[in-house]
């Protein structure tokens, strides 16, 4: 009996500790395999293209006459000292102003969208001056001297910061870089890696370029200036704490065998 229960104190939680083992740090993404002769690509601290507008986009686009001088005059309110049914006018032509900036438009999946006064225009693959060109170039026809504004309204960025909740990142600045993005995110968690970032980016050909990252020294402050793009993943990697891990996962088991084991000898005569 002695010798029964002794095989249960060592085979059990051997077999818990087996399972725990498999469950320890399953949450990491994007691991290279050991001994993979992986070649990250070459960081580029700008981005080697613009930015191209794909389906699934949403943009907003603003339209005006005489090179866009009506919407400066409503913005500056220069023409505050008119009539007043001058003044109705150029409040009425605001209100128009603040709904066309409201509405945003979709890329569709086949990569054209819907505009007002143009009809079906294909978007995807043009970069937000090519299709701000296209546009002018298609209303010069009735329209003198057209000025034409398109702003991506969904441009973001995807963090992981290792162990922790995911953060999508809104970018409302075109130039905003690795360290703003992060600090947006919550910045480098205890866990986390400095030294190790991947940042994932997707070309032109599909592909998704890989790059990484060491923020851990003063010399990692060049590539913390890296500009980022829409569509960015960033992964921190995160240092696997393997002991308090099994622990975690080994306690719920050794409370349920100890429970089993005290009332194994309760039970038995």
């Amino acid at each position: 009996m002695r010798i029964f229960k002794i095989s249960l104190f060592v085979i059990i939680p051997a077999l818990f500790l087996l399972n725990s083992c498999a469950n320890v740090n399953s949450n990491i993404l994007f691991k290279i395999p050991k001994g993979d002769k992986f070649e990250y690509d070459s960081l580029p601290l700008v981005p080697e293209e613009d930015f191209r507008l794909a389906p699934g986009d949403r943009f907003s686009f603003l339209f005006g006459t005489n090179n866009g001088e009506k919407i400066i005059l409503n913005i500056s309110g220069a023409n505050a000292g008119v009539t007043n049914s001058g003044n109705n006018n150029n409040n009425n032509n605001g209100q128009m102003l603040q709904q066309r900036n409201a509405i945003t438009y979709l890329v569709r999946q086949d990569g054209y969208a819907n505009l007002p006064l143009l009809g079906e225009i294909h978007i995807a693959g043009k970069t937000i001056v090519e299709l701000e060109n296209d546009l002018k170039e298609r209303l010069s026809a009735n329209y003198i001297m057209p000025f034409v504004q398109i702003r991506v309204t969904n441009q973001r960025v995807i963090i992981f910061p290792g162990k922790g909740d995911a953060k999508v990142v809104k970018l409302s600045n075109a130039n905003t870089s690795l360290l703003e993005v992060i600090a947006m995110a919550g910045g480098v968690r205890n866990e986390s890696r400095s030294n190790s970032i991947k940042l994932m980016r997707k070309t032109n050909s599909r592909k998704r370029e890989i790059y990484k990252i060491d923020l851990s020294t003063i010399e990692g402050l060049k590539n913390a200036q890296m500009i980022v793009q829409s569509n960015d993943y960033i992964y921190i990697d995160f240092k696997p704490r393997v002991a308090s891990s099994i622990l975690q996962e080994f306690a719920p088991w050794l409370s349920l065998l100890t429970t089993i084991l005290l009332t194994y000898n309760i039970l038995t005569p």
